[in-house]
């Protein structure tokens, strides 16, 4: 029998772009859900892998950057899905291995951490799995039913208060453009809707959490891109995108004024780069994209937008 000499990966990876020095390791293959606009089950089979294989990816990750690991990120679509006794031993064996380890990360569905108890998620917490980021795409119900994300903005709100109850960074991701163009009445419900969400989670205290918005990408092979090849779908351009990214701005106001919510549209997918807290830097965020609405040649361009 042979012996693998390299770690496994089921290829596409997808990961945050807050994990790019990261070392990666395949948990789960795919993810339990279908949303329309997703590419990660086009070619993947869903599966939690075995919890022996994944060990030897770590020693095997463990020879190539020895102890200097302080980040390990667990792919893939919802690695949070993994039964609460393999994360936690999976997690507990990283840690052994690594002594440099700080956190651990996955990518989780909001049902997926709705299915785990207060107290595996502090197990898992105090294990190390410090990050969690989940895709919100939108607050607005209507939408989120549109696109089959199976989940509801009150399920959002319950699962991140769940994290930050045990002291599990939430990292939320929101999609611009999600319900296309030309329908300007889904547009203001869907900023509007995602803002109030936003206001609902913030925590009362001054704790590091994060918010980020990717800008809808129509990949072939998804459902969103099947509707826009029967002209069922457009998508919107990059004024409309920066307009609704407005309105979600101004309609964020958080009773706490100490919060510290890290904001960011940094992805590949988005037209302007922008950073800032929330709703500290709002006034500097609606500048930054004012300026981008009235000169379009900072914009990202087509070519460089990706997933």
């Amino acid at each position: 029998m042979s012996v693998r000499q390299g770690i496994y990966y089921c290829e596409p990876a997808f990961r945050p772009p807050s994990e790019a020095n990261s070392l990666l390791i395949q948990l789960t293959e795919g993810c339990t859900f279908k949303c329309d606009f997703c590419v990660s089950n086009l070619r993947k089979n869903f599966l939690v892998r075995n919890v022996e294989d994944v060990k030897i990816d770590l020693d095997i990750a463990k020879k190539i950057y020895g102890l200097n690991v302080d980040r390990i990120f667990f792919l893939d679509g919802n690695a949070m899905v993994t039964p609460t006794n393999k994360l936690l031993e999976v997690i507990k064996y990283s840690k052994k291995i690594f002594p440099k380890l700080e956190r651990c990360g996955v990518y989780a569905h909001a049902k997926d951490i709705l299915k785990k108890s207060d107290e595996n998620l502090k197990e898992l917490s105090d294990a190390g799995l410090k990050i969690a980021y989940v895709g919100f795409e939108s607050g607005y119900d209507k939408l989120l039913e549109i696109v089959n994300k199976h989940a509801t903005k009150s399920d959002y709100i319950e699962a991140s208060k769940k994290l930050m109850k045990a002291n599990i960074i939430l990292s939320a991701t929101l999609i611009n453009g999600l319900g296309g163009a030309n329908n300007s009445e889904l547009s203001e419900k869907h900023a509007i809707e995602s803002a109030d969400l936003i206001n609902k989670i913030c925590p009362d205290d001054d704790r590091l959490w994060y918010v980020s918005f990717l800008t809808l990408m129509v990949p072939p092979g998804t459902e969103i891109y099947k509707k826009k090849s029967c002209n069922e779908f457009e998508e919107m351009n990059s004024y409309e995108i920066l307009q609704e990214l407005k309105l979600f701005t101004q309609n964020i106001n958080f009773s706490n004024k100490q919060a510290n919510c890290v904001f960011r549209s940094n992805h590949a997918s988005n037209y302007l780069p922008i950073k800032g807290i929330l709703d500290r830097d709002k006034d500097k965020i609606l500048a930054t994209i004012n300026y981008g609405l009235t000169h379009s040649e900072i914009l990202r361009p087509e070519f460089y937008r990706g997933l």
